[in-house]
């Protein structure tokens, strides 16, 4: 009886170990979804372009199904202080103000918003949608992609005067495909062109879609020399090459002498 007894406690710790450790396997791959689905954004470019104007090819993967995607090039910009009134606002909205520049970094976003000395503040939760305190806010929202952002009201404002004042990041130089959109695998191919104001060096590519999901690659841009065109590169190439095979062909004979 008490080998019996030992045989069935053991089965039990085994079905209960068995429990636990598929349990455990669960929560393990629970965590690894969204990790993995972070580390998979991301963006490679094409071959690297000669000079200011060319086009060059942007694939990104692991974004946002079937989501609107714009793409900087270059340093990260701050903006501070940039006001939007909003004209003649009336209803309960949405109410909608568009930066000067975008796209804009996910993150980075925030605005104040005074309707009559009514103050309110939106911070940015790197997903397109907006925190705040505010009882009176509804559905407060950025758009990275396009530069939108605001807010709807549950109390109307009518006759009000309203100012959004925004604070964000963009890209120094922006070169946006227009009508770029993923695929149902969050995938994208677009062709951008190098800014006309870059020098030769080291420049940060960023792609950015609507939910927040964005991603960089450092390339090389080298500009070619001012006032040579291809074909003159090409030319000079030429004749540099065909001295040189002059030369060569002449110290081969010297040492045949």
């Amino acid at each position: 009886m008490l080998k019996n007894f030992q045989v069935g406690e053991l089965r039990k710790l085994s079905n209960k170990t068995k429990i636990i450790m598929v349990t455990l396997l669960a929560f393990l791959i629970a965590l690894a979804i969204p990790m993995t689905k972070a580390q998979v954004v991301s963006i490679t470019v094409g071959s690297e372009p000669l000079m200011p104007g060319d086009s060059v090819t942007v694939d990104g993967v692991g974004f946002g199904e079937t989501a609107a995607v714009a793409i900087g090039v270059g340093e990260e910009v701050t903006v501070t202080g940039e006001a939007h009134n909003i004209p003649e606002p009336a209803g309960n909205g949405p109410f909608i103000a568009i930066v000067d520049h975008y796209p804009i970094k996910p993150g980075s976003f925030s605005f104040h918003c005074d309707v009559d000395e009514v103050l309110s503040d939106y911070y940015d939760n790197g997903d397109g949608t907006l925190n705040t305190e505010s009882t009176y806010a509804v559905d407060p929202f950025v758009n990275y992609v396009t530069g939108e952002f605001g807010r709807s009201t549950n109390s109307p404002w009518d006759g009000y005067t309203v100012v959004f004042t925004a604070n964000y990041t963009y890209y120094q130089n922006v070169t946006p495909a227009t009508g770029v959109t993923t695929d149902g695998a969050g995938a994208f191919t677009a062709e951008i062109s190098v800014p006309e104001d870059v020098i030769n060096g080291e420049y940060t590519v960023t792609a950015i879609d609507e939910q927040g999901n964005f991603a960089t690659s450092t390339e090389t841009f080298e500009k070619i020399p001012e006032g040579l065109t291809f074909g003159v590169i090409v030319a000079v190439s030429s004749v540099s090459m065909l001295v040189c095979s002059q030369y060569l062909r002449k110290r081969s004979r010297k040492g045949v002498k």
